[in-house]
């Protein structure tokens, strides 16, 4: 024990130092949500731009199924940084004076019988990820723990920047492909996910329902008429119960936030159907002429099929009620007759350059 205590370059440091770089290796393709033939491609030299440049953050590789494209991916300054500079200390120890290009490399197999003169291979990602967790599995890791692919790292990447609001094409782009591929393959919410958002879903379908089925009367005095229907506590916006959070959040000067508060009030006669559809009407000119066309879809979704389950009920009241839903829907969407403030809102959108 002593001896090898006193020997600092012993075939067991060296062993460990390998499982280290391993797990590095691993977490740089969580970060940067490559694929392993890409990872494999990152060298030391864009490794040590990146530990010097105030700049520069992202490691390049060239992706053979797309063409030969040359495609760059962040390892972000905040986190990623310090973990590559701890690596690269790593690195000059295990090589002690070798050289190697390329920014992970395969260890020679380390034992009591390992060479004085090792060589060190260009690393094979996919085959690395599987030894490495073969060998932490019931030591540093449960078990139980299931294995990640890189595919599915690259898909938990996506969906925590989708998660945190980052616009579709962005994501894409981090990602090193299309929007088309990032939706239809990376976008996918867990079980658990799915149902929380619809339990959101319904809980705010069941709390419209109580706003026009309980509340659907003539204008009551304290009223305050809005944009979009009554209000019976102007300047007192609080977020509708047990919503969580929300697309928009509750506030007087944004007449569409008034669907998410405790005080909007809508009457089935003709003023406030004729504010809410035309609201709907501006929301959906809004989606369809969007360049970001999926952000916009993702924001303003929820909010027009909340608008659409309003006047559902507001139609399920009465047979009269429904036709007055239909004939304002008819005023609207096909003769394009506005409320006055929907109506300059649109035309000051059209100044602003977007087409409809």
């Amino acid at each position: 024990m002593d001896a090898a205590n006193e020997d600092e370059r012993h075939w067991h440091r060296l062993q460990v130092a390998g499982l280290a770089a391993k797990a590095y290796a691993t977490l740089f393709l969580m970060i940067t949500g490559a694929t392993p033939t890409e990872l494999d491609q990152f060298s030391y030299t864009d490794a040590l731009e990146v530990e010097k440049s105030p700049i520069k953050k992202e490691l390049s590789a060239v992706k053979f199924r797309a063409g030969g494209k040359t495609t760059l991916y962040n390892i972000g300054r905040d986190t990623g940084l310090p973990l590559l500079k701890e690596y690269l200390k790593l690195r000059e120890w295990i090589l002690n004076g070798a050289t190697h290009e390329g920014l992970f490399f395969t260890m020679p197999a380390t034992s009591e019988r390992i060479s004085t003169n090792p060589e060190f291979s260009y690393l094979k990602t996919t085959e690395m990820m599987a030894g490495f967790f073969r060998s932490i599995s019931g030591t540093f890791l449960d078990p139980t723990v299931r294995i990640l692919s890189a595919r599915k790292m690259r898909k938990h990447k996506s969906l925590g920047m989708h998660t945190a609001g980052v616009s579709p094409s962005t994501v894409a782009a981090n990602l090193n492909h299309s929007e088309a591929v990032n939706l239809s393959t990376y976008s996918e919410a867990t079980p658990e996910q799915q149902a929380a958002e619809f339990g959101l879903f319904w809980r705010a379908m069941h709390h419209a329902a109580y706003v026009v089925r309980e509340r659907s009367q003539r204008p009551a005095k304290g009223e305050v008429a809005t944009a979009t229907g009554h209000c019976d506590e102007f300047s007192q916006p609080i977020p509708v119960r047990d919503f969580g959070a929300v697309a928009i959040e509750p506030n007087c000067r944004s007449q569409s936030g008034c669907l998410y508060c405790e005080h909007y009030i809508c009457h089935s006669d003709e003023e406030d159907l004729h504010k809410i559809v035309s609201l709907q009407y501006v929301i959906n000119s809004v989606r369809k002429a969007a360049p970001d066309a999926a952000h916009a879809e993702a924001l303003y979704k929820e909010l027009s099929i909340r608008i659409e389950f309003i006047l559902e009920a507001l139609g399920e009241r009465s047979d009269a009620v429904k036709q007055l839903v239909e004939a304002i829907k008819v005023k609207v969407f096909e003769y394009g007759e506005l409320t006055p403030f929907w109506e300059k809102r649109l035309s000051r959108y059209e100044k602003m350059g977007v087409v409809f």
